[in-house]
């Protein structure tokens, strides 16, 4: 019997390791995987490139110890809503190394560049492990049975790479956001985590104009 034939799905997001907001947002939305045949373009923004290359203590500035208290709580419930396990992160990495890396395997191929994608997700909340360091990655890429080599091409002098980056920057400032994770459902953004049923919601509706448009 013949496999019903799922509508294409084309997404972007703007979204980055280090945000709890992603860690969710990327698992919702990969469940629309059920329906159909979703291509994610995943667009690298470090939410925090001043961070130290060694990290930093978790908080965001400008806010009181009892609203971070009322995130965290927030997150905590979304996180179990979801399944997903997170732990208490002692400090927030600098993602630079984790972004160009997760941007180079890319080029791996869509399933090896999944292993790593929800890889280093889970290392960072599930794990507690600290995805800006490049001892770290490299273990990462090897559990994923990446290319040994493929950190230092992510690392290293890499134009192209640099040009992907670039684009992603400017297709944040089109889209008028420098916020994580946002989606672009064709001319439907959503800005931070949304709802399964939210997203459900605008991939019908982008697959329906898709089907009627002329």
């Amino acid at each position: 019997m013949h496999q019903p034939v799922k509508p294409p799905l084309r997404v972007s997001v703007f979204l980055d390791y280090a945000c709890p907001f992603c860690y969710i947002g990327s698992a919702r939305l990969l469940r629309l995987e059920d329906r159909y045949d979703l291509r994610v373009n995943w667009a690298y923004i470090e939410l925090h490139p001043e961070t130290p290359p060694a990290g930093q203590a978790p908080g965001e500035p400008g806010y009181a110890p009892e609203q971070l208290s009322v995130i965290d709580e927030s997150l905590a419930a979304l996180a179990a809503a979801d399944a997903l396990p997170l732990v208490t992160r002692s400090r927030v990495p600098n993602t630079r190394l984790a972004l160009r890396l997760a941007e180079a395997a890319k080029e791996q191929g869509r399933e090896p560049f999944y292993r790593l994608h929800r890889t280093l997700f889970h290392a960072h909340f599930a794990d507690g492990r600290d995805i800006g360091d490049a001892h770290v990655l490299r273990a990462i890429v090897a559990a994923c049975d990446l290319p040994d080599d493929l950190p230092d091409r992510a690392w290293g002098v890499n134009p192209a790479l640099d040009a992907r980056f670039a684009r992603y920057r400017a297709f944040a400032a089109a889209a008028g956001t420098c916020s994580v994770p946002t989606y672009v459902f064709g001319p439907q953004i959503l800005i931070g985590v949304q709802s399964l049923e939210t997203l459900y919601d605008a991939a019908q509706t982008l697959t329906t104009s898709a089907a009627t448009d002329p």
